[in-house]
């Protein structure tokens, strides 16, 4: 039997002299891989479609381990992301944050929705630091982890101003800040800000724009957070801030 998927290239291993293993996250049938057959070659058919990032409709036949890519039309190749190594390094964590969280063949089309409207977010100039805090806080609620947002994680209460608390999770009001005395303390907004980034979709968030100062902090908070409860490790990520700080210098 012939599978077609649309598909979003997550990264590729070299495989013989001419070969590539394709990991893709498709729409109908979650993450699987693809072996492209001489996609290494010049002009071979396979070779655009095969490169990280790519959005493209495949077909090959339905197998237990490695199908044979058989076609691929490419869809876009997010050509804005790839003039620019700083946004290329934002694709990059982007693509092993789906690969080392999503699990094989276990279809998630709103998480597949999720990272290719985020790619296209941000291949059209919104803010790469804003499209990872989403993409990070709804990957999260996927995997049953989320920060409490929605008023203080103790009593509930929408009073702010709040703190973030690493250790309860989520937000502590202004009555229970003493619980933690590492909260970090959050303005209303960017409480506000935060909050809005977990339940906004890529549509819904426009152009905004954040102050520097801002997405230190937010990075801070949210960088703190997924190392404490994802467990994910990602070399992209360690590259990701290294190229940030050095730019930043």
């Amino acid at each position: 039997m012939i599978d077609k998927a649309e598909g979003l290239v997550l990264r590729t291993v070299v495989y013989g002299e001419s070969n590539k293993i394709v990991t893709l996250l498709t729409r109908e049938f979650g993450k699987l891989a693809v072996m492209a057959r001489g996609a290494k070659k010049p002009g071979s058919r396979f070779n655009a479609a095969s490169q990280p990032f790519v959005r493209a409709v495949y077909i090959y036949p339905r197998s237990r381990g490695l199908g044979q890519l058989k076609s691929a039309d490419v869809i876009t190749s997010h050509a804005h992301i790839r003039q620019d190594v700083v946004l290329m390094a934002y694709a990059m964590y982007l693509l092993e944050l789906a690969d080392k969280a999503l699990d094989e063949r276990v279809p998630q089309p709103a998480l597949y929705d999720l990272f290719v409207e985020g790619l296209e977010a941000m291949d059209d100039g919104l803010d790469p630091d804003v499209v990872s805090f989403i993409i990070e806080l709804r990957l999260l609620r996927h995997l049953g982890i989320a920060p409490h947002l929605n008023g203080c994680t103790i009593c509930g209460s929408a009073e702010a101003p709040f703190a973030f608390s690493l250790h309860h999770g989520g937000l502590l009001c202004r009555r229970h800040r003493h619980e933690d005395e590492h909260a970090v303390f959050m303005s209303e907004a960017v409480a506000k800000m935060l909050y809005v980034f977990s339940v906004y979709d890529f549509s819904r968030i426009g152009t905004v724009t954040v102050k520097p100062e801002t997405k230190r902090l937010l990075r801070q908070i949210m960088d703190a957070y997924m190392e404490r409860y994802s467990g994910l490790r990602l070399r992209s990520k360690r590259v990701l801030d290294q190229l940030i700080d050095f730019n930043n210098d």
